[in-house]
């Protein structure tokens, strides 16, 4: 049953006109954290989203950090990781979502990148961050698995882990709870001004007039403030190749290995993540096409190669999956303001670092609105949490959990522990998974060393039961069905 408020296709309905105080066009960890934000206020608010789930490019396809640093001082994106940093375990408890503050290590090979060490740390101890420059016998300490080559390190305790598609799934459920409409499957198409100062957002399927249009559009926020005929923002696809390597490996890592930051480049890390697998990568490579996410072996070999520069344990016979996702690059590394030439447009995009500033960009962009002439006020009765789902696989008494649901009894995937009732809860969240894809972003299920093979007919059965459709024509993914 689709939540009140949740519309998962397209309708055929008439082009009336809806009206809200706010529009959000883009579904990602961005915009889903901005409509959370205003849901628990007196604004009425929509969401838009062209795909068929929310979370489902650049907030699906990242390194799951939370950073406690990616630039230098005196910018609005160091201020909102700052701000948001401390409050990731509090935020994640709420929102029922993965987190772990492990630390990173930034390893130099070699005196150059030594060197390049202290600057950073330089850098990063001005902007307030926790860090600390080790020797080479510290830095094997600090993570035994780190090559016997590594000459200094740098360490950064305050960095996390995070599940960034659970994070960006609660945050559109929790909107939905407080009354946010979220309507997936609706392109924009134009956007056009009124006399009275509203726009009207015109999609495929309806369109909505608003005080205010927030455009948190990704790779697409620069068609969107075309459309508005807002303040000139370029943007484009900046393609990133990852290798997943199984627990196997991952269980020894201790924490973030990072290479050492050089001015053109982040360059290849090994990133353990909440599912207790671990990424290598990315590559970053300026596209056109934003639905280019082919891997090709001469880039997943060069990951792997990097990878094991840093990390000498690393090895292709732990890889279960490659993948690439598109990152949104753009002539300015973020945009947090109100547009220069259409008053009521709101740009809300950041190029790597949206997960990191995602709850303190929501606030900050409420402020902007509140100033620009949103009435606003604090709903005493809007929910601030999700209900916790326990997981099979973190479970303190795994076998005890039957007791609240026999449906934790059946375990659907095996190599990541995930039960029915699991995917059940999935499949029935404000914001629920309509495909195998959703409930594998929502649970995990089918992203262990099977990649699927086992689950994937347990998986259909259970998501072809919620939706209402056949095994054999339930989506894979948002776009197509397991046929496709």
């Amino acid at each position: 049953m689709t939540p009140p408020g949740v519309v998962l296709e397209t309708e055929v309905r008439p082009m009336t006109t809806t009206r809200y105080d706010v529009v959000v066009v883009g579904g990602g960890v961005l915009g889903t954290a901005v409509a959370e934000r205003l849901a628990r206020t007196s604004a009425s608010v929509c969401l838009l989203e062209a795909e068929g789930d929310v979370g489902e490019h650049a907030s699906k396809g990242n390194a799951g950090v939370a950073v406690s640093y990616y630039g230098g001082p005196g910018t609005l994106e160091t201020d909102l990781i700052n701000a948001s940093n401390p409050f990731w375990e509090e935020l994640c408890e709420r929102l029922d979502v993965p987190y772990r503050r492990i630390g990173g290590l930034m390893v130099a090979l070699s005196e150059r990148e030594a060197e390049r060490l202290e600057h950073t740390r330089a850098e990063a101890a001005a902007c307030g961050v926790r860090v600390r420059i080790l020797g080479a016998g510290e830095v094997r300490v600090a993570e035994p698995l780190v090559t016997p080559d590594a000459v200094a390190g740098l360490s950064l305790p305050d960095e996390g882990i995070i599940d960034p598609m659970r994070l960006t799934a609660a945050f559109a459920s929790l909107a939905a709870v407080n009354g946010a409409v979220i309507r997936l499957r609706e392109r924009v198409e134009a956007i056009e001004h009124e006399d009275d100062g509203t726009s009207t957002v015109i999609t495929g399927a309806g369109r909505y007039r608003a005080r205010f249009v927030v455009n948190a559009a990704g790779v697409g926020a620069g068609a969107v403030s075309r459309m508005a005929g807002g303040e000139p923002l370029v943007t484009w696809p900046r393609k990133g190749q990852y290798v997943v390597v199984d627990r196997a490996f991952a269980g020894a890592l201790r924490q973030i290995v990072f290479c050492t930051h050089l001015p053109d480049t982040k360059g290849i890390n090994v990133v353990p993540t909440t599912h207790g697998s671990a990424l290598l990568g990315p590559t970053a490579t300026d596209i056109t096409d934003p639905d280019d996410r082919a891997t090709d072996a001469e880039t997943i070999a060069r990951v792997l190669a990097e990878a094991a520069r840093l990390v000498p344990a690393v090895a292709e016979a732990y890889a279960i999956k490659t993948f690439a996702a598109n990152r949104p690059a753009g002539d300015e590394p973020y945009r947090l303001r109100v547009d220069a030439h259409v008053p009521n447009l709101v740009h809300v995009t950041d190029r790597s670092a949206g997960v990191s500033i995602s709850p303190a960009a929501a606030q900050y962009t409420l402020d902007l609105l509140q100033a620009a002439g949103l009435d606003a006020v604090e709903r005493p009765d809007a929910q601030t949490a999700l209900p916790r789902v326990p997981r099979l696989r973190t479970a303190p008494e795994p076998e005890r959990l039957t007791e609240v649901d026999p449906l934790y009894g059946q375990v659907v995937c095996a190599c990541e522990h995930v039960s029915a009732a699991e995917i059940e809860a999935a499949l029935s969240a404000p914001v629920p998974a309509t495909s195998i894809d959703g409930v594998r972003k929502r649970t995990g299920a089918g992203y262990g060393r099977c990649q699927g093979s086992l689950c994937l007919a347990g998986i259909s059965f259970l998501t072809a039961m919620a939706t209402g459709c056949g095994p054999d024509t339930v989506r894979h993914t948002v776009r197509g069905t397991v046929g496709s």
